[in-house]
């Protein structure tokens, strides 16, 4: 225990804000009971239909990756794309507090997920992993991770939309949030 607190006492600011304050975990949560209001006045005011979605990012949205960031501090590293991949590979991110109560609330409406992030989609068997070992990986989510450099967030969310490239076996979507 000693340990861990030196460790944090040399941590970046922004770094040991995620990992120990009790603020960041009040807020995260915070903005998914709002998201989860939000969605809720959404549907009683809309109603819910076929091909509504949600679009959500995947780190720090979902996924905590504040682990990659104290393993990297430890060896003196900062982000880079090999270090990332690694990590991405190794399925050990951790939950955003709050993310897990709103993902389940979306399901039970019966809406789509669509994970939109700048992960390779050469790690989409690592992100599924992740997810299923954390409980909440659904067969039926949807995952757009980027193709190569230019395959850029905008182009993903217009697939989504429009029902065109890979979002074209689905159709579009009503994207609700």
């Amino acid at each position: 225990l000693a340990l861990c607190f030196v460790l944090a006492e040399k941590l970046p600011n922004d770094i040991r804000w995620v990992v120990e304050s009790k603020e960041y975990q009040m807020l995260c949560h915070q903005v998914y009971d709002v998201a989860e209001e939000k969605l809720r006045n959404i549907i009683a005011t809309n109603g819910s239909h076929a091909n509504q979605a949600i679009i959500m990012d995947l780190d720090e949205t979902v996924l905590d990756n504040s682990r990659y960031q104290v393993e990297n501090f430890e060896k003196g590293e900062s982000f880079n794309m090999e270090s990332w991949a690694d990590w991405v590979n190794r399925s050990e991110a951790g939950l955003v507090p709050g993310v897990q109560e709103y993902i389940n609330l979306v399901r039970e409406m019966n809406i789509q997920l669509i994970f939109i992030s700048n992960r390779m989609d050469a790690r989409l068997e690592s992100t599924k992993n992740n997810m299923k070992q954390l409980n909440i990986y659904d067969e039926n989510d949807i995952y757009l991770l980027r193709l190569d450099k230019n395959d850029k967030k905008h182009i993903r969310r217009e697939e989504v939309f429009k029902g065109s490239n890979r979002m074209a076996s689905y159709g579009p979507f009503d994207v609700i949030m």
